[in-house]
């Protein structure tokens, strides 16, 4: 009996091994993304160049800054990196298109400017993740404590440089692109939704960014993510941004010499299961450089 019992046993430590650890999850609300991005490569050589077409989109994942006063929401994807590669499958629009050792892209002629399009679509599920770990094992809360709005502190980059290796050639130059963006966010599993959401895919090194309100449409919209995120800060530690600050040291580096990272983003608190619009259209042309770029978080 005893033997039986440590038989019964050793099968059951077993089991509790290759069992995952269980996560309280929450979807928030769902995200749907349709963008479309269009541009102009002139070739500048004295001979055709043959241009393949992409099947997918990578794009790079660049993380946003955020605080404990935030919920921070989370799409599935692995947060292990700072600059994590997701893709999207994207559809190539030009004509004519053509056939070079297999490959489809297409041709342009020398000293001839060509005009590309390509979109593609995108369904994000935003949801709370948290480790039953950290949690009591009856998950009863025994605290009342200020909750902060929920926060996604993520954004998609197109790097033109990337999806268009071309350009890196002298005589191979991008210039007018435009990213333009439209979307909705659904309500899901919650009463209230509260949120911070940052423009979902930026085109890198964007010169300007005109934000859309449809006609009866509230304004969502706030020029940069990381002041919302800064004011809010300073607004939930009220009592610590009366320190004398006097001694910290202002450096004037002259407008011009950095860049910081930053992006629009939509803020509103809802109760309601209708779905809010967006969209944006996003700039970039071809200049030189009169300084370095500095991008941060």
């Amino acid at each position: 009996m005893k033997m039986l019992n440590i038989k019964y046993l050793t099968i059951f430590l077993f089991l509790i091994s290759i069992i995952p650890n269980a996560h309280s999850e929450t979807t928030v609300a769902t995200m749907d993304t349709y963008w479309s991005l269009t541009g102009e490569i002139t070739n500048e050589y004295p001979y055709s160049v043959f241009i393949t077409i992409p099947e997918e989109i990578e794009y790079i994942e660049k993380d946003l800054k955020s605080s404990k006063n935030f919920m921070e929401l989370t799409n599935g994807e692995s947060d292990d990196d700072d600059e994590e590669e997701s893709t999207d499958p994207v559809t190539f629009d030009i004509t004519p298109k053509s056939e070079l050792n297999g490959q489809e892209g297409f041709w342009i002629p020398p000293y001839t400017t060509a005009n590309i399009k390509m979109y593609s679509t995108r369904v994000d599920v935003l949801t709370t993740n948290e480790d039953d770990d950290e949690e009591d094992d009856d998950e009863v809360v025994r605290t009342m404590e200020i909750s902060g709005p929920a926060a996604y502190p993520k954004t998609k980059l197109i790097d033109l440089s990337e999806i268009i290796p071309a350009s890196k050639k002298d005589k191979i130059e991008l210039d007018n692109f435009k990213l333009y963006v439209k979307g909705s966010i659904v309500k899901k599993d919650t009463d209230v939704l509260s949120i911070l959401m940052p423009a979902p895919i930026v085109l890198k090194d964007y010169s300007t960014c005109d934000k859309f309100i449809s006609k009866y449409s509230v304004n969502t919209w706030v020029d940069s993510y990381s002041d919302w995120v800064t004011d809010h800060n300073e607004l939930s530690s009220y009592g610590s941004t009366m320190l004398d600050n006097t001694l910290v040291p202002v450096f004037d580096l002259g407008p011009g010499f950095y860049k910081t990272f930053d992006v629009p983003a939509l803020v509103y608190t809802t109760s309601s299961n209708q779905e809010l619009s967006f969209s944006y259209k996003m700039y970039w042309y071809a200049e030189e450089e009169d300084t370095k770029d500095i991008w941060m978080l």
